[in-house]
């Protein structure tokens, strides 16, 4: 038993074994005073008073022992005062000094809930970090990455920077997936297209296995990658270099194109585009009638999503189901 206790006292950060101690040793002169001059300290609050301001050298004198065994515990007090308080002050000072050094590095574990985590750093994720604090500014988020020494984001509460291999779980758990919102996993364009896949991938297989229910966008970059990111469980797949060949290709020939579906991608534009599960009153109904229900509203129906796969402008005639997602360009936020 004696062991045990030592071996968990052990295992008690320094700070609350430090505020343990000092608490235990005002409380027992506080009695120790209470008890032998309780003309002078007739409450134990007072005498407790009187402990705080002695130990911290303080010293109002608005209560002074009297006796000469008082007095020597008033001087045995200052002396622990002296010590202890002083030594729990410099020990507070140096852990918010270590904390915010290992914060800077990457090394604390994030304590986030509902929180997006990007995985690499670049041009692509940091512009999705300013795009996501502009339009929800609410959202956390968590970086991982494995080559950068310190923290990009400076005094901000809602960005971390996690340091690690993000195909590892630890990493993966210091990041607090298991609370996260979604995954994002950027190509690392340090390395070769196909190998900047491969890694894409096993973070993507190693997500999938330690959270299955966490739902990842993956960007991969070659073509031939695209059905083991499918079969490796992404919800989504941004084929970037795909829809990079694809915008320029038709602004060859239609001019404003590929400003046009940037404009549609825009967080912060007006009208933007949506995807939302079929809501309730839409459900039986034909495309042609939840269009006009949706005009209505300031919406433009796009097309449907059924089954995985998506369709734009269906026929008229289509009927929507509970399980379809609806794309819309919508006026209103």
């Amino acid at each position: 038993m004696i062991h045990y206790t030592i071996r968990l006292y052990d295992r008690i950060p320094v700070l609350v074994r430090l505020s343990f101690i000092i608490t235990l040793i005002l409380f027992f002169f506080a009695f120790l005073l209470h008890y032998l001059e309780p003309e002078t300290f007739p409450t134990f609050f007072e005498a407790v008073w009187w402990a705080i301001v002695t130990s911290t050298t303080v010293g109002y004198g608005d209560f002074v022992p009297t006796s000469t065994l008082g007095r020597l515990a008033g001087m045995v007090l200052i002396l622990f005062g002296i010590g202890f308080v002083l030594f729990f002050v410099q020990n507070l000072a140096s852990a918010t000094v270590d904390e915010k050094r290992h914060w800077q590095k990457g090394t604390i574990s994030s304590s986030f809930n509902n929180h997006y985590i990007i995985v690499n750093w670049n041009e692509r994720s940091r512009q999705f970090i300013e795009q996501i604090q502009r339009a929800y500014p609410e959202r956390s988020t968590v970086l991982i990455d494995n080559t950068l020494s310190d923290s990009p984001f400076y005094n901000s509460n809602s960005l971390q920077f996690i340091k690690g291999n993000p195909s590892f779980q630890d990493t993966l758990k210091k990041a607090n997936i298991r609370k996260a919102r979604a995954l994002i996993i950027t190509a690392e364009l340090k390395e070769t297209e196909q190998s900047a896949d491969a890694q894409s991938i096993l973070t993507l297989l190693t997500a999938k296995h330690y959270c299955d229910d966490i739902y990842i966008t993956v960007e991969i970059l070659t073509s031939e990658q695209l059905p083991n990111a499918r079969h490796a469980g992404a919800d989504e797949i941004i084929a970037s270099n795909i829809i990079s060949s694809l915008l320029m290709t038709e602004s060859l020939e239609q001019q404003g194109i590929a400003e046009t579906i940037t404009l549609l991608l825009d967080v912060e534009a007006t009208p933007f585009l949506r995807s939302i599960p079929c809501p309730e009153e839409w459900i039986g109904n034909t495309f042609q009638e939840i269009s006009t229900q949706a005009r209505k509203d300031a919406k433009l129906l796009l097309g449907i999503s059924k089954n995985g796969q998506t369709t734009l402008n269906p026929e008229e005639s289509t009927v929507i189901h509970e399980d379809d997602s609806i794309f819309l360009l919508d006026s209103s936020r």
